[in-house]
């Protein structure tokens, strides 16, 4: 009885979940539907990793290296690699990591980022309506249609919940949202870019100790006793360090190796700093990619559009002062004046005074906190608007702004068409060439173009609500189709600026289900130059070809955050670089040579060199009949055999790493860097069976220590449940 009723208060929520997920599926249509596929850094850097980690997990083992990326990469501790996120290992039990998969994991993000902020603003303003107006605005708002990058979708994502939960927290005395905040925060990190981690932990440290302060200055009795209180604090903390253990324990073993390890400077901390000019895009979005607009920042950090009507309700119900709308005002301005990098002095305040500030770059990225706060301070509004009888005055009040707000509209709209060149283009091509000239207006625009055209959309849509409010204004659904196609309309103007290409899905499936299943020996043998002259011929699809082919390839071109800093160094060599191209990625060294002798490359000679200092045991002595071949390899293993005459160093072209092992007929031998960023082991003479491993030890107790966690997770959540279906039993 109590399960049905339990189902019934919760039926309107479960509609609105499903109608949020129709409206992410139709705004995002090119995904959806595979018709066009994501673009850029989505392309370069999250696909290939991704499918990387599906490969290693699909043979059965844990994606903590790729042999096939830059020459060897250790995935496991590249923070935005994905290597960690649950999210990627299930859809990696799906299939090979195709970009259709990409495209769900896409969706959802945004998806789970409307869910999350539909209960939040639920909790807050106890509103189901609203929430779902909020949500929907959240969903397609200016920072999720800046979508090339998919950890800031997934932080944008799980940001509503950890807030949630952890607001929860502060004011019932359950354990239950402790939990869930701090699995809320694993997803955060593991999912999400470092920085909305770093940020959102600042979030949370300043609402613990206004807790604090509000327990202390409050002497009656408060709901949830001190030692609950810190104790729920401390489940958090507890329930997130022992998911998140083996992902920190990874991170900080690439630290040593990572270019930014060490923290970065300040002049990279602002690069895509948010900029003044692009404040238009609150109104104007399409003005992001005007073509006369001067700015060095990236088209997708520019845009904060939170819907035309977010707008008009906050200037109708501006917020009332309390508390939590102080909070979320001071967060908005922080957020704007940080995310302008340079052009205010937050973002060096918080580089030089707060920990960990130094360590992110892309202050733009703050506009997400800045649209989390103005839609927050929007939802009381909304549920004024839409709960309440407006008197003669309040509907008045609010006619009157609307009135203002179309002719300001409309004055801008005439004076954009002024110095617009559209009508003259439309006027030009004849019915014929519409289709052409629309294509231009579309891919070259001019500032006055894009104003031109949403100033006419806006315009629209506020005549739509002054209609609906002289005459519909019982239909209150009336009034949350106009909010939904208004964002839904902005969207299709700049998903193919900053999301999509004009690629199709199936053109990049068909490349990548074309590659080799598994992880063959076939090919191994050639030069690893000769392996990687194909890998330019789909870039623009698929990045690097040698991604996918599993082939171990060699190029200038890299495209990680998380480079190694001595492969950086290798990459900038000449003779050498050519050199190791030359060779397979393994082969037998005759000589060894330290690396500023160089030069005794441009020398015509049979010996087979590696560079590196003194090894001890190879004597110079070149032999052209010594062999190696790879008999197997996986993700984090290689098994080779050689045969040598006299005394070599057998040279494995992967990135050095310490937790990289290796065994010479079954006994542990040493391995020495070689060739500025790669590895190498000493073989006496003889038939030898060689296995290099990666064992991260460390990384590996922490995972068991992350399971136990997950299995005590589950024991709990299921007693918890047992215990409250037998008390809705019970009544």
């Amino acid at each position: 009885m109590r399960s049905s009723i339990f189902l019934q208060e919760n039926k309107i929520h479960y509609k609105n979940y499903l109608l949020l997920l129709v409206i992410c599926l139709l705004a995002y249509w090119p995904l959806t539907f595979g018709l066009f596929s994501v673009k850029n850094d989505a392309i370069h850097y999250f696909l290939p990793y991704r499918f990387n980690i599906s490969e290693a997990i699909r043979n059965g083992e844990f994606p903590f290296w790729s042999p096939y990326v830059y020459l060897g990469n250790p995935l496991y501790g590249d923070m935005q690699s994905g290597a960690w996120n649950p999210v990627v290992w299930f859809f990696s039990l799906i299939g090979r990591y195709d970009i259709s998969l990409f495209h769900y994991e896409n969706l959802l993000y945004i998806f789970l980022g409307g869910v999350g902020m539909y209960k939040l603003t639920d909790h807050l303003v106890a509103h189901s309506h609203t929430a779902l107006l909020i949500a929907a605005s959240y969903m397609l708002s200016g920072f999720m249609l800046s979508g090339q990058l998919i950890n800031w979708l997934a932080a944008a994502a799980f940001l509503p919940f950890v807030i949630h939960y952890y607001l929860k927290t502060l004011h019932t005395p359950s354990f239950g949202n402790a939990i869930k905040t701090g699995i809320a925060l694993f997803f955060l990190l593991t999912a999400g870019y470092p920085s909305f981690f770093i940020i959102t932990g600042y979030i949370l440290l300043a609402l613990f100790i206004l807790a604090l302060l509000d327990r202390s200055r409050n002497k009656e009795a408060v709901a949830i006793s001190w030692k609950k209180f810190l104790l729920q604090q401390l489940v958090i903390l507890i329930v997130f360090a022992g998911l998140a253990l083996p992902a920190i324990v990874s991170f900080m073993d690439l630290l040593p190796y990572y270019q930014r390890g060490s923290g970065t400077t300040y002049a990279d901390t602002i690069r895509n700093s948010f900029e003044w000019q692009q404040l238009l895009s609150l109104v104007f979005p399409s003005s992001i990619k005007a073509n006369d607009i001067v700015s060095v920042t990236d088209v997708t950090c520019r845009n904060v559009y939170p819907g035309i009507f977010t707008l008009l309700v906050l200037v109708a119900f501006p917020p009332k002062l309390n508390r939590r709308n102080k909070l979320l005002i001071i967060l908005a301005v922080f957020a704007l004046l940080f995310s302008m990098g340079d052009a205010t002095p937050v973002r060096k305040f918080c580089y030089n005074i707060l920990p960990l500030m130094d360590t992110f770059r892309h202050p733009s990225q703050m506009r997400l906190f800045f649209l989390f706060a103005i839609l927050l301070l929007a939802a009381p509004g909304i549920k004024t608007f839409l709960t309440t009888n407006l008197s003669a005055q309040g509907s008045k009040k609010i006619k009157i702004i609307a009135w203002i707000a179309a002719g300001i509209l409309l004055l801008i709209i005439i004076l954009a068409f002024i110095n617009s060149s559209l009508l003259k283009q439309l006027n030009g091509s004849g019915f014929s060439g519409i289709r052409t000239t629309v294509k231009n207006i579309i891919e070259n625009n001019s500032l006055a173009d894009t104003i031109a055209v949403n100033g006419l959309i806006q315009l629209f849509f506020i005549a739509a609500f002054l209609l609906w409010l002289g005459r519909y204004y019982r239909h209150k659904k009336l009034f949350s189709l106009l909010w939904i196609a208004n964002l839904f309309i902005m969207a299709q103007l700049i998903l193919p600026v900053t999301f999509v290409s004009k690629t199709s899905s199936r053109e990049i499936n068909e490349l990548i289900h074309a590659s080799p299943k598994g992880f063959p020996t076939t090919g191994l043998d050639k030069p690893i130059g000769e392996n990687s002259r194909d890998a330019l011929d789909h870039f623009d699809k698929i990045a690097l070809d040698y991604f996918y082919n599993r082939k171990i390839g060699i190029s200038r071109i890299n495209n990680s955050p998380s480079f190694l800093e001595e492969q950086d160094d290798f990459l900038k060599t000449g003779m050498l670089y050519d050199y190791v191209s030359s060779k397979p990625v393994i082969y037998l060294a005759d000589t060894i040579v330290q690396l500023k002798d160089t030069n005794i490359l441009n020398l015509a000679t049979d010996c087979n060199f590696a560079f590196a200092d003194a090894i001890p045991g190879i004597k110079s002595n070149c032999n052209d009949d010594d062999t190696s071949f790879i008999k197997k390899i996986s993700a984090n293993h290689f098994e080779i055999e050689t045969q040598n005459s006299s005394a070599s160093l057998l040279v494995l072209t992967q990135c050095y790493h310490h937790h990289w092992k290796v065994w010479i007929d079954g006994q542990q031998s040493k391995i020495y860097k070689t060739n500025i960023s790669f590895m190498s082991t000493p073989l006496p003479p003889g038939k030898h069976a060689v296995v290099f491993k990666f064992c991260p030890s460390n990384t590996v107790s922490a995972l068991w220590v992350m399971l136990a966690f997950i299995a005590l997770l589950i024991l709990v959540g299921t007693v918890s449940l047992m215990r409250q279906n037998n008390f809705r039993q019970k009544q």
